[in-house]
């Protein structure tokens, strides 16, 4: 369950960064908040969605770095659109926006995370 969270984790990650990129280049409003709302919903789902994993301290450990990558991947696209939506304001709100890059450190935990658990869920017994 967790190698399949954290697949499904990084395929929405690459949709996320993409409209991460789009934000940061101020894109159109609209379109990034239709495109956003299913895929902050389903981080915010799939962080609901793991499993308890008492007992094994690896997968104790992967669920909560999953965790908390669901949580920042689904805040950073919602605070992306927030000040996406603001940034006509001021030259110092547009300069924050055009710094934007992807979803931060934690796209590579997953990443990580996602190889240490196929390596640990895969390997032969």
């Amino acid at each position: 369950m967790l190698l399949a969270l954290a697949d499904e984790g990084l395929e929405l990650q690459r949709e996320g960064e993409e409209i991460m990129a789009e934000v940061s280049a101020g894109g159109e409003l609209a379109d990034l908040s239709v495109r956003s709302g299913p895929i902050i919903s389903r981080f915010s789902a799939m962080r609901r969605e793991l499993p308890p994993c008492a007992g094994d301290p690896m997968l104790e450990s992967a669920s909560e770095i999953l965790d908390m990558v669901f949580a920042n991947h689904a805040l950073a696209l919602h605070a992306g659109l927030d000040l996406l939506a603001v940034s006509w304001r001021s030259q110092c709100m547009r300069d924050e926006l055009h710094r934007l890059e992807g979803l931060g450190r934690p796209a590579v935990w997953l990443e990580t995370i996602r190889a240490e658990l196929a390596e640990e869920l895969e390997a032969p017994a």
